[in-house]
Order: structure tokens, then C-alpha cells, then sequence
């Protein structure tokens, strides 16, 4: 189920994004790791762009995370699945959001290295607190310059991380109890520049 917040034109609840136009269905956000510089925007800085079907990401500074999150709906219950390849630095993490809203949000962080790391997250001043849920492997990931496809799935206290087609973790969260916000996804180089991810398309469904 969702709730409508001021949808913007053509937006869709359940769809997949294709990125072949620029429309403000999506927010774009960059944070600066450095100085905590937050920039707001469309796909216009050269952080994020839409090229030829693809939400590009290129992170030429190390610390650097960038969002992009869907505004028109709020979900409760909802799966999130994105096709990502990576074109930089192997050093990058690969993270998709549910149930974002002022209370907080789950954050599963897919890392090039083969590990991931589920969050509860919370903006708290001008700082995002993580608190971490579970981490873990997956022999699933491909590593280095490859093409990888994530899946997350938001439904009740269930949380689950599908990594290209296998269900990497499944877990029950019984301690944040986060009901309802909206669906996103992040890339950020951690101590390696340039990171470049070409998102090719993001699926937004009923779980």
C-alpha cells in the first residue's frame, strides 16, 4: 500500500525507472563527506546525470555519497530492484533504501568487494547515525568492473537482500519497527576516486 504525496507528472506507484528522461520524480542529493556539504538538485551536476538510458554516478572524491530517492509515494510494504555496473574504482558501496521518512530508514549497503551491511540510518543534525542490523558475504557479487543486480524487499518487520537472483539474508527487525517512507538508492566511494556506477534501471514493486 502507499500513500500519494503530491505526485509530480506521470508518476507511477509500482513501475520500472528506465532513466531515459530527466523529470523531478526523482531527488538528487550529494553529500560531501569532507565538509558535510549537502547539494540539491537535479541530474545537471556532474556527480549525477541521465546519459542514454543510464543514472550515472561519478564520485571523483573519495568520501563522497549520492542519492537519489523517489518523492511522489510513500510505501509500506515494497520491493526495490536495480541493475548497477561499475566503470571506477573497485572501492564502492552500492546502497538501497526503504522506508525513508523523518523517523529514519533501512539501508542495505552492497559493498565491490563482496560484502553488505544492512543499517537502521537516521538523520540526526546535519549527520546520518548508522546503526548496523547484520553484515555478511556473498559469493554472488561480482566483483571488480561488472554488472550486478540487487534486490531488497521492505515487507512487515521482514527484511530481505537478494543478490543477482539468490536471497543473500532475510531478517526480522523487531527493534526500530519503521512503518512506512519512501524508496531510494545511493552510491559513495569510500577511500578510492573516481567511482563511476551506471545505474540501468531501478523496479519499484509489491513485494
Amino acid at each position: 500500500t502507499a500513500v500519494t504525496i503530491e505526485p509530480t507528472v506521470n508518476a507511477q506507484q509500482f513501475y520500472t525507472e528506465q532513466f531515459n528522461t530527466e523529470d523531478n520524480n526523482w531527488e538528487y542529493l550529494l553529500v560531501n563527506g569532507s565538509n558535510k556539504q549537502i547539494l540539491k538538485g537535479g541530474t545537471s551536476s556532474l556527480s549525477m546525470r541521465t546519459v542514454g538510458g543510464l543514472l550515472v554516478f561519478d564520485l571523483q572524491n573519495k568520501g563522497t555519497t549520492a542519492y537519489a530517492t523517489y518523492q511522489p509515494f510513500t510505501y509500506t510494504d515494497v520491493r526495490l530492484d536495480v541493475k548497477a555496473g561499475n566503470r571506477g574504482s573497485n572501492n564502492n558501496t552500492i546502497s538501497l533504501i526503504c522506508r525513508k521518512s523523518d523517523a529514519g530508514w533501512y539501508q542495505f549497503d552492497i559493498a565491490s568487494s563482496g560484502l553488505y551491511e544492512i543499517f537502521f540510518a537516521k538523520a540526526v543534525g546535519d549527520a546520518v547515525e548508522y546503526t548496523r542490523i547484520a553484515d555478511g558475504g556473498s559469493g554472488k557479487i561480482k566483483t571488480g568492473w561488472a554488472e550486478n543486480e540487487y534486490g531488497i524487499v521492505c515487507q512487515g518487520g521482514t527484511l530481505v537482500l537478494n543478490i543477482n537472483g539468490a536471497e543473500a539474508r532475510r531478517l526480522e527487525d523487531k527493534k526500530y519497527l519503521l512503518p512506512e517512507g519512501k524508496v531510494g538508492i545511493s552510491v559513495s566511494s569510500v577511500k578510492d576516486a573516481p567511482v563511476i556506477v551506471d545505474l540501468y534501471w531501478a523496479s519499484i514493486s509489491q513485494p
